[in-house]
Parts: C-alpha cells; structure tokens; sequence
C-alpha cells in the first residue's frame, strides 16, 4: 500500500475518540492548547499531530498550529513549507500553520502604531530619568518577546464573517525554561506600560502647568491622537493573554515527556511552576514507550523503561497519562501525523506493531571510536556543545569533561550549564546545583549549574536598594529645592525599570560569572552545556541587546551622578559597565579558532539535521568555528525487524549529511545508541572512551 492509499485508509474511519481519549482532543470550548516540555520529547509532533486529528474530526472547523520556538519545526513536521505567515498545510482544507518570526511582529506593530509611537515619543524630554524612545525604538530585550504574546492575541481574536478567525489555536513552544519565561513575560510587559503611564502624568503635569504661565516647552510638541488608546490597548492585549492562559476552559497545557530521568525531572519542574502561574494541565503525553519484541536491544530498553514508568505513574498520579509508543518510522507528514493521532484519541492498538521493512537492509562502515581525539590534543580554553533539544548535548558534554580532565590531569576542568532547564545533575546522578561541585572520580573536573535567576534578583536587589539610598540623598541636596515632585517620578520609574530586565540578563550575568573565574584563573579549560539550538543562537547574538538595556540604565544613572556624585550609586554604575564588558570579552572568546571549539550535536533524522544546518549557517555568521559534528543515537545493526527499519531510515540521513555543502570540512562522528540510558560516572566513561579513545 502505498503513502496516498495508507492516508485515504485513515482518512475512511469514523472519527470516534477512545474512551480515554484526553480532554484536549473532546472539549470544543477550548480556543488555546499548548505543548511543552524537554527538548527531543516530540512537542512538535504532538502538536501537529493533535491538530492533523481535529482538523480531520471536525472538518467544518478552522485549526492554526503556531510556533514560538526560535528553531522552528513545524514545516518539517507537516513536511510542507510553514514560514512567518499564516500557511495553508498541504492537502488539508481546514489546517494552517505560522512559525512566528518576532523580529518580523515588531517591525508590523512598529508599522501599525507609528503614529500612536510618534506621538508618544513627544512626551520624553531630555531630562527624563529615562527617555521614553529608548523605549520606543523597540531595540530593548524582550520587546520581540512580546511580540509572540500579542500575535497569539491577534490569532485568537474574532474574525469578520465568523465567530473566531480560528476555532482552535495550538501553540507548539520552545523547551522549558525558555517557555516559562515567555509565558511570565505579560507581568513584566504590563510593569513596562506602568512606567509609560508615569511618564505621560508626568508629561501632562508639565505640559498644564507650563501652559498656565503661558510658556511652551522648548523642543516639545503636544502629542497628537490618543496616547492613552496606545497604552489601554496595549495593556488590555496583555491582559487577554494573562486571562485566557489561567482560562480552564478555554485553555490547556500539555507536558510531553519520555521515560527517562531527564525528562521526568525537567516535567516536575515545568509542572510546578505551571500551577504557580495557574496554568490549567490535565493531561500529560509519555512518549516513545518500547513495545515488547523479541530483540535483546528492544527487550533492554523496555526493562529499562519500566522504572521510569512506574515513577511517571507516581508522580503525576493526579493527571491523565497518555501513552504513545515509539514508531519503527520518524514520525512525519500527514500519513505518519494522522497515525500518531489516533494513539492521542487512544484508537491505535491496531498499530501497535512494528512495521516490517521490504526493503533490503542497508549498512554502513562500522562506528570508528576516537573520531574526536584530536580535539584534546588542542590547546583550548572553551569547548561548546550545542543542537537541537533532546539529541543528548549534555550527555555528550559531560563525557566530554570526563575525557578532558583525564587527559590534562594537571588542569583544572569545569563543565557547566546556563540552561534554564539544568541536566548536568541528571547526567551525572550527582547534586550539583548553584555551586561548583567536585566530580569524584576526576580530582581536576568540577561542574557547575549556573542560577541565572539568582543572580539576578542579587543584582535586583543590589540595584534597588542604591537607587532608593541614593534618591535619599539626592532629595536632601541643595540641589533638589522645587524639584522635588520631579524626584518622585524618577525615583519610581529608577526603582521599578529593573523589573523590566531583558529575559537573556540571566545568562549574560552567569557568563559574567565564568569570566569572573577566567579572571582569577580558577580552571584552564570550560566546557559549555548550551540551551536548545535557537536559544543559543539568540545567547550569542545577545549582547547587543542586553548592551542596549544597560546602556539605558548607565546613562540614566549618570544624569544624577553628575549633579549629585553618589558613592553607592557608582557601584550599581560599575556593575553595569562590567557586564557591557563581559558580552564583549565572551564574544571575542567564542570567535576564537586557536581557544574555543564548537562541536554540533544532532540524531539521524530530518528535525535534527535540518536543525542542525540552520545552527552551522549561524555560527559561521558569528564567526565561531565548527570542525566535529556528532551524530548521536545510531541504531547498531541488528536482526531485529523494527530496530532494523528505524536504522535503515537513519542511514539515509546520515548519507545525507554526506553529500551536503553545509558539513563540508566538518568530521563526522557517529555515536551508537546504547540499550541502556547514558547516567552516571560509569556509563559516561564508557561513551566518554568510545568519542576520544582509539581502539
């Protein structure tokens, strides 16, 4: 049967969930659903594949699948061209999609409201303690953030001929921290717009009293059109989003996990804070479960997967747990999106097994183990591990510090992550934390999780309480005479506009950390556990961002300082300066061939590699040097029917990888899938000797 005939066999059967089918593919009251969880899990898939199932069941209906993660997938999940418009999915009359491009949202909001903005930056004078249009430009940190927010009002806004432009919207999100920052941003957007409405009191106090002397202030137009339309709307967009998210009617989170301690971990996390926020969740999909087969390889991997299963059905014993095995097939276009749906809607029994191959088994050279020796043999200060969430970055970072610290016993070795969402922990199933931890079986290797979000409220903290002894000061000098309701203004918006920080500040004060210990000469040689492909790309590209954002801040503070010289003042300005500094100092690091390598993690299948090409095109834009990709995860050879199909997929990608322009002079390291999770000193050592050590 070919794929045409597969699709129009389930396209034929009546549409009639489960009986434990979950709530999101029944309740029709729900206008917003959303997918999360650890990188890899399958959240894209899901996603679409949930809205491949609707678009079928109902199809009188309208369903947008929308994307909000930097490195988009959704058009090689659909297997058909999505970009930052709304798109029609291919043969699908009722299903469209959008990966959402923010910097393309801020240039139409920034089109569509120029007159409001205009007017608006004719209430900023050149006294302000922070000028409205350093606003107003848009170049702050977490304006395109917002972005995102305010498009997913926009789609979920009525229509003109119907009731909704889309009954449905199903919003497929980037890997967890970076989502739960996206999702806490309306608080902080909606403190940006009560420091706007400070400013425009502040204006109209001026303005009025001004023109009751008869005089006109120098250089300052009255604003014209409806400043205050600008703002409510802006607030009122922000509220929708903040409402319809706690809506348990209208809207449902569904985590996407797999049975293994990483993602199980990182669920919990995403969990908790999701009831903080109020977030309804009343499903959760346990994805890839391994059938029973008769092949040693499955078999080891199932056993495995039990404990993991019966800690899953522990933990989240209060919510729905859908179960979804994992395909002989990647799991792709409509034939393969509307096969995994019917396992959503619980109707895929008849799947179950593992479809046998017809076609004859391919093979390949044999995995050749220290494919990546020469990397230690290099005198280097930084290596970088990144990719696509789920391909093992910090399983492949942490043997890596293991093979390092072993190979420069007389070196100091610190492997760390800034990812929101840690795993070196997991990795090493050893706490490690906020603190730089010892590994004991390497004397010369710590490790270290970062705490972005400590570090900042330290820095919030420190900034606050300056600001707030310095006003003291300033409103007791000679200088303040009648000033004095000005100050009250200033020192409001000075206090409150650290709550605006941009969301990458986390990260660029834990580099400012790492360059502190580069400073003091603490360890030789850094391994960096990244975030997630896009997130590292937008790390990297940041500073000219979070420069931005301080560079207000500076200036600002400097207004002051200049009239009133403060001691304490001074130091929230140095820190400031420093952290301009550290951005600067760590990009020049990364761009460095002779000191930094950047070694690609990626799987052999089509989201991975394309992801993967995506990564390398920006890198080289950075400047930052690529010679070693990793393959993870190959199936060995096998006897086994279904490990045997899923290889043989594999090896097609792989051969792909080959013949691409975009991996000329990159060495290719390919790097089996074990029958047993990766954890712990032990099995680490055991892959760390496969990547580094020739036989």
């Amino acid at each position: 049967m070919n794929s045409e005939d597969k699709i129009a066999s389930l396209e034929a059967k009546e549409i009639i969930p489960g009986d434990n089918a979950p709530s999101f593919l029944k309740n029709e009251k729900l206008r917003l659903v959303i997918f999360g969880g650890k990188g890899g899990t399958g959240k894209t898939t899901s996603s679409c594949a949930t809205a491949m199932y609707l678009a079928r069941k109902y199809p009188e209906k309208k369903f947008l699948v929308t994307s909000s993660d930097p490195a988009h997938s959704v058009g090689d999940s659909f297997d058909c061209p999505v970009n930052s418009s709304v798109t029609p999915v291919k043969r699908v009359d009722n299903l469209w999609a959008i990966e959402m491009d923010s910097e393309i949202l801020l240039e139409k909001f920034k089109k569509k409201y120029k007159f409001s903005i205009n007017n608006f930056s004719n209430m900023s004078f050149s006294t302000d303690q922070i000028d409205i249009r350093d606003f107003l430009n848009f170049k702050l940190p977490g304006m395109q953030e917002m972005m995102i927010l305010l498009e997913i009002v926009n789609l979920l806004k009525f229509g003109i001929f119907r009731p909704y432009e889309y009954d449905l919207v199903i919003w497929d999100t980037a890997p967890t921290g970076h989502t739960l920052r996206l999702l806490e941003l309306p608080d902080k957007v909606l403190k940006w717009i009560e420091l706007f409405e400070t400013s425009f009191i502040r204006y109209n106090r001026v303005a009025i009293g001004a023109a009751m002397i008869g005089f006109k202030i120098p250089g300052r137009m009255p604003p014209r059109g409806n400043v205050r339309t600008f703002l409510d709307t802006l607030a009122k967009d922000l509220e929708k989003i903040r409402a319809i998210l706690k809506n348990k009617e209208r809207c449902e989170f569904i985590p996407v996990t797999i049975p293994e301690e990483l993602s199980i971990v990182e669920t919990e996390r995403l969990l908790a804070t999701l009831r903080e926020e109020n977030i309804p969740v009343r499903n959760i999909i346990v994805n890839r479960l391994q059938d029973e087969s008769g092949c040693a390889f499955c078999s080891n991997r199932r056993e495995e997967q039990q404990n993991y299963l019966k800690e899953i059905d522990e933990k989240f014993t209060s919510f729905n747990l859908v179960n979804i095995p994992i395909f002989s097939n990647e799991v792709r276009a409509k034939e393969g999106l509307l096969r995994f749906g019917e396992f959503l809607s619980g109707n895929g029994a008849q799947y179950s097994s593992p479809q046998s191959t017809l076609e004859p088994l391919k093979d390949e050279d044999n995995f050749q183990s220290g494919m990546l020796s020469e990397v230690l043999n290099k005198d280097l200060q930084f290596i970088i591990f990144g990719g696509k969430g789920g391909v093992g970055k910090t399983t492949v970072s942490a043997a890596t510090a293991l093979s390092v610290a072993k190979h420069n016993p007389n070196k100091k070795v610190l492997v760390f992550s800034t990812d929101p969402a840690h795993s070196l922990t997991d990795s090493f199933a050893t706490p490690i934390g906020d603190t730089v931890t010892p590994i004991e079986s390497e004397g010369n290797l710590s490790a270290l999780e970062i705490d972005g979000a400590g570090l900042y409220q330290d820095f919030r903290k420190e900034y606050k309480s300056n600001i707030e002894d310095a006003f003291k000061k300033w409103q007791n000098s000679y200088l303040a005479g009648g000033r004095k309701w000005k100050l009250d203004f200033d020192e409001k918006v000075m206090v409150e506009f650290v709550d605006t920080y941009p969301p990458g500040l986390e990260e660029v004060l834990a580099l400012e950390k790492i360059m502190g210990f580069i400073k003091n000469a603490d360890f030789d040689i850094y391994i960096f556990d990244t975030a997630p492909t896009g997130h590292l790309i937008d790390l990297l590209k940041f500073p000219e961002l979070v420069r931005e954002w301080l560079r207000v801040t500076y200036r600002a503070i400097l207004k002051y300082h200049r009239e009133v010289p403060v001691d304490n003042i001074e130091v929230v300005a140095k820190k400031i300066l420093s952290s301009q500094e550290t951005v600067q100092k760590m990009h020049m690091l990364l761009t460095n061939p002779q000191k930094n390598e950047f070694i690609a993690v990626t799987i052999p299948e089509a989201m991975g590699i394309l992801e993967t090409e995506d990564l390398l095109f920006s890198m080289k834009n950075l400047g930052i040097p690529c010679s070693h990709i990793v393959v993870n995860m190959v199936i060995p050879p096998t006897d086994c029917d279904f490990c045997s199909s899923k290889r043989n997929e594999q090896i097609d990608y792989i051969q792909q990888i080959d013949k691409k322009t975009e991996y000329k002079g990159c060495e290719i390291v390919k790097v089996p899938l074990y029958p047993h999770e990766i954890r712990g000193i032990d099995n680490l050592t055991k892959l760390s000797k496969f990547m580094y050590e020739k036989d």
